[in-house]
């Protein structure tokens, strides 16, 4: 296990230190700058702004301060918003992000492993077809026509949840729901094709011949391999939904840290650009090796298969 974890944080901080080089050298390439549209601002003005914020440095010093920032987690003052630093903004929206991405998780989990169990226990049933269709909707349809949808008829029509505010509980019902429907799909899916392919190994087919059969043989023996393939992509799964979906907060009003990033992207806020990254960056290889270390916990055959290597 010692190895295991010592290989996996080697690893963080080969790919970190590749996203922070890459997403550097992306933003420097794009023409132009934070001033460009400012057409109104004098030019000795401009050339002052620039020099403040260091973007007339050459491109490796810029690039020494960027990579000692993201290091130190210091990311620097926002170019848009006038007293605000990039961290102060991380920290003003991150926690609305998380909060409607933990709903998001748990919605999406609950439902998805519940859909898969039905569709797997009842196979070529209609609860199967039914379950596989909601599935294959949820993977084909865009989350952003969903948030359409319960916006026209749960906050408009039926006048439930309110919408384009932020404060109550209320608030963060809708943006959930549209965020979790894409993953508890995917989870469906998975959930009913990890449960058939245990029920079809030779010891669970000796037990049902036996007459061992209903619920508690099912999550007792069956569900706790089948959802072996779940745990591993719940990791990538829980960073993405818990960072917050641009499209999702730019439609409900939410003031997450998605917001941010897409007007750091159209205003050309480099260091907000370059901070947003990384963040997400880390909390995506955190929870990645979280998995691991649970898909490990969970299978001890994977010790095995990794020592025998």
């Amino acid at each position: 296990m010692r190895q295991f974890l010592v290989r996996r944080i080697i690893s963080v901080f080969v790919t970190l230190f590749v996203i922070i080089s890459l997403t550097f050298l992306l933003m420097y390439a794009i023409p132009g700058d934070p001033f460009t549209s400012e057409n109104r601002i004098p030019e000795q003005v401009v050339e002052n702004l620039k020099e403040h914020y260091g973007l007339n440095d050459p491109m490796l010093i810029q690039y020494i301060k960027y990579l000692k920032g993201a290091l130190l987690f210091d990311f620097g003052p926002s170019i848009k918003w006038d007293n605000q630093t990039v961290n102060e903004l991380i920290a003003s929206g991150f926690p609305v992000s998380a909060m409607i991405g933990l709903q998001a998780i748990l919605i999406a989990t609950f439902f998805g492993i519940l859909l898969g169990i039905f569709a797997a226990i009842r196979h070529n049933s209609a609860i199967d077809y039914f379950s596989m269709i909601i599935a294959i909707l949820g993977l084909s349809v865009p989350s952003f026509i969903f948030a359409t949808v319960l916006i026209n008829f749960f906050a408009i029509k039926l006048q439930w949840f309110p919408v384009a505010t932020w404060g109550t509980w209320k608030h963060s019902v809708l943006p959930s729901v549209a965020l979790a429907v894409t993953p508890m799909a995917y989870i469906a899916r998975l959930t009913r094709s990890s449960i058939l392919e245990v029920l079809s190994m030779d010891y669970i087919q000796t037990a049902m011949a036996k007459g061992v059969t209903g619920v508690r043989f099912v999550f007792r023996h069956v569900l706790r391999n089948a959802l072996i393939p779940v745990v591993t992509i719940l990791g990538p799964i829980t960073a993405t939904v818990l960072t917050g979906s641009f499209v999702i907060e730019q439609i409900f009003g939410v003031p997450g840290l998605g917001k941010y990033f897409v007007e750091g992207i159209t205003d050309r806020d480099y260091p907000l650009i370059l901070g947003t990254t990384v963040f997400y960056s880390a909390i995506l290889v955190f929870f990645i090796i979280l998995v691991d270390i649970a898909y490990v916990l969970i299978d001890p055959r994977i010790k095995l298969m990794k020592g025998r290597r």
